[in-house]
């Protein structure tokens, strides 16, 4: 792999999204407008499938804007900005977990090309900082991704280069084989992601391949080709070595250490991944944010299959 030495400028990014964060027009139809509509959409207990739908799409705005909001507050105030990130991925969470329940329920049609609730690309930003400070419910994600390599649940495109790493890295958490050939119908993509499975019991190695994909990592973080989308294009994982947060987690549940490794992408307030932020509960954001635990509690059951 070709190594890509990138200056990435902090202080710029920082300045670009406190401006993106605060502009009113912005937190208007990305944050303030969905989740008015939101509330509406939760306010009662009988939710029919359109309206959980509905739901799911409002959620898939508010999410990434909260992780993003949150990622440019962690320069300032890290714990504020980790449990905002938090914040942002459980509604994430919540915008998948309905939207493939959904699935569920979709009458067959020969007609629609594409049977998927998801991109295995739209999983992957999600399912990898999950690992750090969501293990549970980013678990669910992995699982899926996993499933919808043979069920068709998920739709994977040829560059899924970033998925497909990270269902080998669960692989790893459960030590069950590794698959390899995935995505199925890989394009000829120059990527550091095997290197990072393939090295796995050689630190030396999986040192350098640590660095080859910091590089990689701000190479791609937010700049597109015509043939392969970059994968950290949200803001909050253009700064976060979420794929490395990943790696990291699973290793120290298997008992293996990492690397020292020293890059420009991994310096705080991202890596090393605080104490705090790994001990930022679920049910501490819930019992922050109403209307968060209201989604929860009117599609907890019905997304568990308790009220078909």
């Amino acid at each position: 792999m070709e190594t890509r030495r990138v200056q990435f400028d902090r202080e710029r990014f920082l300045k670009e999204y406190t401006e993106w964060a605060n502009d009113e027009e912005t937190r208007k139809w990305r944050l303030k407008t969905p989740a008015e509509e939101a509330v509406k959409l939760v306010s009662d207990d009988a939710m029919p499938l359109d309206r959980r739908v509905e739901l799911a799409t409002k959620l898939g705005w508010i999410g990434p804007f909260l992780c993003s909001e949150g990622a440019v507050l962690c320069f300032t105030e890290p714990l504020a900005g980790w449990r905002l990130i938090k914040r942002g991925w459980l509604y994430q969470y919540w915008d998948h977990r309905i939207s493939a329940r959904a699935r569920d329920f979709w009458e067959p049609n020969e007609d629609r090309e594409d049977d998927s609730f998801a991109l295995a690309s739209e999983l992957a930003e999600t399912a990898a900082i999950g690992m750090a400070i969501a293990r549970p419910e980013a678990l669910w994600v992995l699982n899926v991704m996993e499933l919808g390599l043979a069920s068709g649940r998920v739709s994977w495109w040829d560059t899924d280069f970033f998925a497909a790493y990270l269902v080998r890295v669960y692989r790893k958490l459960r030590s069950e084989d590794d698959i390899k050939g995935i995505p199925l119908d890989a394009a000829d993509w120059d990527h550091p992601f095997d290197d990072l499975i393939d090295f796995w019991h050689d630190e030396e190695k999986l040192a350098s391949a640590i660095r080859t994909m910091c590089d990689y990592h701000l190479h791609w973080n937010g700049e597109d080709s015509e043939e392969h989308d970059a994968e950290f294009s949200a803001p909050y994982a253009m700064v976060n070595p979420i794929e490395i947060h990943a790696l990291e987690a699973v290793r120290s549940e298997l008992g293996l250490s990492m690397p020292k490794v020293e890059h420009e992408l991994l310096q705080p307030p991202f890596y090393p991944l605080p104490e705090f932020a790994k001990n930022i509960t679920t049910e501490e954001i819930l019992e922050d944010d109403d209307l968060l635990r209201r989604i929860v509690e009117v599609n907890q059951p019905w997304c568990d299959g308790f009220e078909d």
